[in-house]
């Protein structure tokens, strides 16, 4: 037993430390900056107005943060996983603070330009298949925009 938990334990360190792709590097790149939400539903249900008028994300390399409301998003400050390879690409947020830290949200995400849609599933959930939010799902459904500089 003490040696499959060891196994186990390898595998997932050197998993953690595998090279980042080029096509993530450059969907990593795309992301870099800061972001305005436009619009958000968790579990189907809309996030008010005000919420979302407020909250901004900010990118740099593979870490997130949301400088102002955190109730949004996975979690305050947190790392990415991207996969591109994927149809629809994958994202995996990891929290770095709050309760939640070491918590993985699994995710689905496309960037176009200037607009970034992201859909999470809630930690220990499994991953989205569509970029949706239903009711009684936790999912957490997020369109946004490219803040101007």
């Amino acid at each position: 037993m003490r040696l499959n938990v060891l196994l186990v334990s390898i595998v997932g360190l050197l998993a953690a430390d595998a090279p980042i792709s080029e096509n993530a590097k450059q969907d990593l790149k795309q992301l870099e900056g800061t972001w305005n939400l436009v619009s958000a539903q968790r579990d189907g249900k809309a996030t008010p107005a005000d919420e979302v008028k407020k909250t901004r994300i900010s990118f740099r390399g593979n870490q997130f943060e949301f400088p102002d409301a955190a109730d949004i998003g996975t979690s305050q400050k947190g790392t990415l996983q991207l996969d591109p390879s994927k149809k629809p690409k994958w994202m995996d947020s990891t929290a770095t603070t709050d309760a939640g830290k070491g918590s993985v949200s699994l995710g689905l995400y496309e960037i176009s330009g200037d607009d970034y849609k992201v859909c999470f599933a809630p930690p220990g959930k499994p991953r989205p298949q569509e970029f949706v939010s239903k009711p009684g799902s936790g999912a957490i459904l997020q369109i946004w925009k490219r803040a101007k500089k």
